[in-house]
Formats: structure tokens, sequence, C-alpha cells
């Protein structure tokens, strides 16, 4: 599941933000914490010739720890200016010597035996780690599933612990019956341990927030019948990374940035989660302040040493400080969107309402822009454009043209969401709704919307999208109370589509049609406008009458153009008959 990469992630990230860390390698028969620290350094012999198992069979032997630990503890490399680590090894794995030492221990007898000496031992051992080294944080990477090592790593000595698992069932029901274990025994001894589950290697691409739910949900459900709930508030998850799987490596702390990798900003977000912000923010803040101080002097600088502190650590403080500049540089809407971003996922639901973020999210959505640029970042946009009670329609709209057509629900959603939440609707968001769900699976759900708006809405474009969803619907009872209802604005969609109004009264046989669509065809040449045209000819070749249209188009176009205008109509005809696409059908 990645623990022990998580470990020592966790470890190189605290170092880079000036903090001690001592890490303890208890996976005792399977351990390799040291190995992680290695990577993608050059190999070199450990200092250190004995570990954990060598001083607890001292200590079952003689009763008692050495005095000191130096022997015991390795010291791991860190760039300049940074903390330190500090690792004890499980002991001289892979060496025969250890297998044997560690064959010797009687875990029953340690722990259940008459004179019982496991937990007075881990503790002393913890308390001579603290006297020798006071680490501000010190990490264990724990042994998987349930046994006497686990136990001890996630009750007696931690004050919190990860619990990381796969997303299938064998792992969900293991990881709930540790999580109720660690409760009840650390419940029993007076220390309640902080829990927080991590589900692992999840591919990019599956619909997360639902799945996580779902796993939440499974989790807090009581094990026995009327026994208690977890109470788990929420989930965190790391993501499969296709870059670790030729090679593993240490991703924080290296060349690659959190914009790159998701298993690098689920690591940082993970870490707001279990390290308090007070533990890191004066460190940071000195950071920040240093960058700050030359914005005047070598901006490019600040800029550079900012986007570092950034790409090593969560802090909110440290974003805004980058994103400030940015603006404040003219840096281009891509990059402060991008950058805007990632401090919202890392920073989680309340940073949502952060001023600063709702401005880039105007400068960025207020209109369409070219290029899939809102599309990657309409997620981002939409929680801001929430948090913010949905007030400017002009960015839901533009939220609603990133998600089509892939995700047309979900554009339904957001147009949905925003006339319930707000007291007078834009008309032109109520029309854009009313398109979008003629076009959808279920489009007899706008008559609802209709039936609320008609009387208020007197916007030619809405009645003209309410007439084309009744005519889809072919259903010649509801076309006839159409043209009866009160509210519908027959001559406002003669004005804005015409041809609309012409199906209509074709429809019901109503006479006026042929008149309607003869004035309407020789207003539309008369202005000489191609786009007022266009849609006549789908009209008119409908019902098999271009050569109709062609006369008089004469009258006012070259014959180039008329060529233009009609092929235009029948080049979708040739592509639906004879297209890759009706082939493949």
């Amino acid at each position: 599941v990645g623990r022990t990469l998580l470990v020592a992630n966790t470890a190189k990230y605290l170092s880079t933000l000036g903090k001690t860390v001592f890490a303890l390698d208890l996976d005792l028969e399977a351990p390799g914490l040291h190995y992680k620290f290695e990577l993608g350094a050059e190999p070199k012999p450990s200092p250190t010739d004995s570990g954990v198992v060598d001083i607890l069979v001292q200590f079952i032997r003689e009763n008692s720890l050495p005095q000191r630990l130096d022997k015991y503890v390795s010291q791991v490399d860190v760039a300049a200016g940074a903390g330190s680590i500090h690792i004890m090894n499980a002991g001289t794995a892979p060496s025969g010597g250890y297998w044997r030492l560690l064959s010797q221990v009687n875990w029953y007898e340690l722990f259940y035996g008459n004179s019982p000496m496991g937990v007075p031992f881990f503790l002393e051992l913890k308390e001579l780690i603290r006297n020798s080294y006071n680490p501000d944080f010190f990490l264990i990477d724990a042994r998987t599933g349930i046994t006497e090592m686990g136990g001890i790593a996630t009750t007696l000595l931690p004050d919190s612990v990860v619990c990381l698992a796969l997303a299938s069932v064998e792992h969900l029901e293991g990881l709930r019956a540790v999580m109720h274990g660690i409760n009840q025994t650390s419940s029993r001894a007076g220390r309640p341990v902080q829990l927080l589950p991590v589900i692992s290697r999840l591919p990019q691409g599956r619909d997360e927030d639902v799945e996580l739910s779902a796993i939440r949900t499974y989790l807090n459900s009581p094990i026995n019948d009327g026994g208690y709930s977890l109470n788990l508030d929420e989930l965190m998850m790391l993501h499969t990374e296709p870059l670790l799987a030729s090679a593993e490596q240490l991703l924080v702390g290296g060349k690659a940035s959190p914009h790159d990798l998701p298993l690098l900003r689920d690591y940082l977000r993970l870490f707001s989660k279990i390290i308090p912000a007070e533990d890191i923010r004066p460190h940071v803040g000195q950071l920040i302040q240093q960058a700050v101080s030359r914005l005047l002097d070598d901006p490019d600088t600040a800029q550079s040493e900012l986007e570092a502190l950034t790409a090593a650590c969560a802090d909110q403080d440290a974003y805004r400080a980058l994103l400030k500049l940015y603006r404040v540089r003219g840096l281009p809407i891509e990059k402060t969107v991008a950058t805007a971003s990632l401090m919202w996922q890392l920073g989680g639901a309340h940073t949502a309402s952060d001023q600063l973020l709702v401005d880039i999210v105007r400068a960025g959505f207020l209109e369409p822009r070219p290029g899939d640029f809102q599309k990657k970042y309409a997620e981002f946009a939409e929680a801001i454009w929430r948090a913010g009670d949905m007030k400017d329609i002009r960015i839901g709209l533009t939220l609603t043209r990133a998600y089509l057509p892939e995700k047309r629900e979900r554009a339904i959603q957001i147009l949905l969401d925003y006339i319930s939440q707000v007291s007078s609707p834009n008309d032109g968001a109520v029309t854009r709704l009313i398109e979008l769900m003629r076009a959808s699976t279920a489009p007899k759900l706008a008559f609802p919307i209709i039936d609320r708006f008609k009387g208020t809405i007197q916007a030619p474009e809405f009645h003209a999208s309410w007439a084309r969803i009744v005519i889809d619907q072919k259903d010649v009872t509801q076309a006839v109370a159409l043209l009866d209802d009160p509210f519908f604005r027959k001559e406002a969609v003669r004005v804005v589509d015409a041809t609309t109004l012409y199906r209509l009264y074709k429809m019901v046989g109503d006479e006026a049609a042929g008149q309607l669509l003869n004035e309407a065809v020789e207003t539309a040449i008369s202005s000489q406008e191609i786009s007022s045209i266009r849609p006549f000819v789908e009209v008119f070749g409908e019902e098999g009458r271009l050569a109709e249209l062609e006369a008089k188009l004469a009258t006012r176009f070259p014959s180039a153009i008329i060529e233009d205008i009609i092929d235009s109509y029948r080049r979708p005809m040739r592509r639906g008959r004879f297209g890759v696409g009706r082939l493949s059908a």
C-alpha cells in the first residue's frame, strides 16, 4: 500500500521545514525503511551494525537498555539548512544473523507470560529516544496486519495512526477491524489515538467522491449488531503514480512539482491533516518573509523561492504570497489559476471562500476562453463559485460550456442548483438550462421549469426554447396547448426563430404556417445576412423544396454563395449517410 514510502516522504517533508525527525522501523519481519531514504542516492554502508531487535534481545537477557543509542541509530543526509532525520533500523536485515536473533524472541512470553516485559520495554525505549534526540516528530513504520508489534506501534506508542488500505473488500474489512481494535485498546489505556484512514493506490479518473463516500459509509458501520460507529468524517487518498512503476523514488524534495504529480499532491494534503499547522507555521512564515523582502530588488528570485516553498509544503500562506506575486507581475491567467487550484486541492473546502481565490476565478472564468484551460480547472472554479452562493451567473454559464459535451449532466446540475439558490435567476441561464435538458436523456424534466418561469420571463429566446422542446415531443395536443397558452409569446418567437414557430404551426395544421414561412424567408433574404438564411435551408430541405428556396435566393445572391449555403446543409447529410460513424454503428 506504500506505507514505508509514505513514512520516508513524511520525514523528508518535515526536515525540509526545519524539523528534527526520528524514524523507527518496527516492521520487523519485512524491514526496509532505510532503503527508502537511500532512493536516488549512491548506496553506502550503514554506520550502524544493529537496531531495535538487538536492543530488545539485550533487554530480554539483561533487563536493561543501553545508556546510549549512537551505535543503533544512523543519520540521513538532508539538504543544507534543513532539519535532521535519524533512523533506527530493525537490525542488520537481510543478514542471516538478524533472522537468527529475531527468532529468539518469544512474543507470547514477552507480552503475555508470567513476567511480561514488552510494554515496559517499548515505553522505556520511547523515553530513551526522547531524551537522546529530542525529536519534534517520532515516526514509526509499523507492521502490516494484526500482530503484537502492530499493537505496540498502533496503540501504545503513537498519538496518531495513519491506516493505509486498498479499496478492496478484504482490505476494508481488515482496516475496519484494526481501527476498532485501536479504539478499544487505547480507550482502555486512557489515551485515545487519532485515526486517519487512507485509501491507497487509487487509479486516476475514477469517480473518487462517490467511491470514497461508499467506503466511509462501510467503515463507519458497526462490526456487530448494536456496536458503535467509528464516526469518520473523511478519508484521505493516495493515487497510483506511474512514475514509481519503474523505480521507487522520494517525491518530496524531488525535481517534480505538485502540479505534475497527483501522488505528491496527495502526500501534501495528507501532511496538512496529520501535522499541526502551528508546528510548521513559524518556519514557513520566516521563509515567506525572506522571499517577499527580495520582491522589489529581485522579483525573479522572490518568485522562485516562493514556488520552491509551495512545492515543498502545503502551507496556505505560502500559496497566497505566491498568487499575489503572480497577480502583481501580471503572469498568464493560466499559470495563476493552476496554482490557485492546487492551493484549493491541498487546503480543502475551507479555502473555497478565500477572497483571493474568488478574484482569480473571476479573472479566469468570467467569460469563455479558447482552448481547454477552463475545462481543466472547471471543478476548482465550480467549488469557488458555489462557495460564493453562485451569485455571478456569468461564471456559471462559462462552467456549463466547459463541462460540455462530456459532462452534460453536471452542466445541467449547475444550472438547476443556481435557479433553486437564487431568488431571481438570470433569464439566459434558465433558457440555457431548458436547451441543455432538451438534448438530455430526460427532456420532459424541463417542463416544470418552464411552468415556473413562463409567467415572468419575457425574453424571446426563452419562449423559442419552450416551443422547440414541445416540437421535439411530437405531441399535437401539447403543441395546441402551447399555442393557446396566454403566457406564450408567439410574435417574439417569430422574430428570433421563425422556423420554430413555422414548425409549431405546421404540427397543429394551422393554415398560417405557409404564409409565416414565406414572409420570414423574404425578410431573411432582404437582410442579405447568410446566418439568418441558413435555418430556412434546413426547413426547405426537410420538405424537399430546396429548388424553391434556391429560386428565391437567386434574386439577391450570386450562384457561388447560393451553392455554399445549400452545400452547408447537404454536407452533414452526406456524413450521416456515408461517414465512418454511421458505418461503425
